[in-house]
């Protein structure tokens, strides 16, 4: 009776039908070409139909928490319970560390920029002023972007290197540094175009040209954006690259688009009042180059941006890397219309998050 209400809900929100739904669901499934994958699946669809939180922290469970690396940390964890530790980073990743280890005895966090007074009972302090009347204790550091300024802080202010741990690195190994070139996801890529839908800050295609002999089109709409992808990739062979100040859509035309100046710009048809920017298809911007892979993360424009790719994906059959998370239905519009376009691929799906984020749909073509 539970499942029946929750799909109730779920067919509501997306104006769909029962049977289709649920043989969608089935193709899907049988599609999906390992263990995890399925596990994901059902955890992201329950998830999308009930907004239930024990559905996100079973996912990052099978996802992240079994992970080696992890557990490897959360032994050495114990190591020094009971020690007095600051967690230096008050951003998304303090946040991770702070609830998956409430149980450390955390006298303080600091923070550059503090933006609240305390954290759960615990207070949070500007790091100059902490470090002014620093007294021995450990300092982990919480920020992959920022540790090396944040380790130079910390030495500058006499913190022994013994006493500074980096929880920061294995977070990022285990998330940003895997996600879209996961090794446990079978996929051989060519040297044919990266396709970088929402590139942000350039991370995912520096590593593309790091490791692949292909070339990248970058799509990124927000300025504030373009100038971090030159920057990030301003020692990469500039013919390897090229930027398309564009969205990616189904058409070519002008939508409206906020602007965050950081990964949550996006494309938004309904705002009222909000700047246009350019949006192109994939199929108009690529022309007559063979891709190798799309990688695609725009908040919610997803589905749009594969109808614009959809003579691509007929034609070369790159390999697919989709976020399908923005929206509810994404669990089973994206995957299904993927399959329509061919059906040959193989599904897999991984998670790349302690939290309701970054879950990505890989479709791999069968060899």
């Amino acid at each position: 009776m539970y499942v029946a209400i929750l799909l109730e809900s779920y067919i509501q929100r997306c104006s769909g039908d029962t049977d289709v739904m649920m043989e969608d669901m089935r193709t899907i499934y049988s599609k999906l070409n390992d263990d995890l994958s399925k596990q994901i699946y059902l955890c992201r669809f329950n998830y999308s139909i009930s907004e239930d939180d024990r559905h996100i922290d079973k996912l990052v469970d099978i996802s992240v928490r079994t992970s080696n690396l992890w557990r490897k940390l959360r032994a050495d964890s114990e190591l020094i319970n009971g020690e007095k530790l600051v967690l230096f980073g008050n951003g998304i990743w303090g946040d991770t560390i702070f609830n998956e280890f409430r149980h450390l005895n955390w006298e303080c966090i600091i923070d550059n920029s503090p933006t609240a007074e305390e954290k759960n009972g615990i207070p949070i302090v500007q790091a100059d002023a902490f470090f002014t009347h620093y007294e021995k204790v450990r300092i982990v550091i919480s920020s992959y972007k920022n540790r090396r300024e944040m380790v130079e802080q910390c030495i500058k202010a006499g913190v022994r290197e013994a006493d500074i741990i980096d929880v920061s690195s294995v977070i990022y190994e285990l998330t940003e540094g895997r996600i879209y070139f996961d090794n446990t996801v079978p996929m051989r890529l060519n040297d044919g175009v990266f396709v970088d839908g929402g590139c942000f800050d350039g991370s995912d295609t520096k590593r593309f040209l790091e490791h692949h002999q292909g070339t990248a089109l970058c799509f990124e709409p927000d300025e504030r954006n373009i100038d971090r992808i030159r920057e990030k990739l301003s020692d990469c062979e500039k013919g390897r690259y090229r930027i398309i100040p564009k969205g990616l859509w189904s058409e070519s035309g002008r939508l409206s688009f906020l602007s965050d100046g950081n990964v949550g710009s996006h494309v938004d048809i309904t705002a009222q009042g909000a700047e246009k920017v350019e949006v192109g298809t994939i199929d108009a911007e690529v022309g007559k180059s063979k891709v190798s892979m799309i990688k695609m993360d725009i908040e919610g424009a997803e589905l749009e941006a594969l109808k614009g790719a959809q003579n691509i994906i007929r034609k070369d059959r790159p390999v697919l890397a989709i976020s399908v998370y923005h929206k509810p239905e994404d669990i089973v519009e994206i995957p299904k219309y993927i399959l329509s376009l061919h059906d040959g691929y193989r599904l897999f799906m991984r998670h790349y998050s302690f939290s309701w984020y970054d879950t990505v749909l890989y479709a791999v073509p069968e060899e």
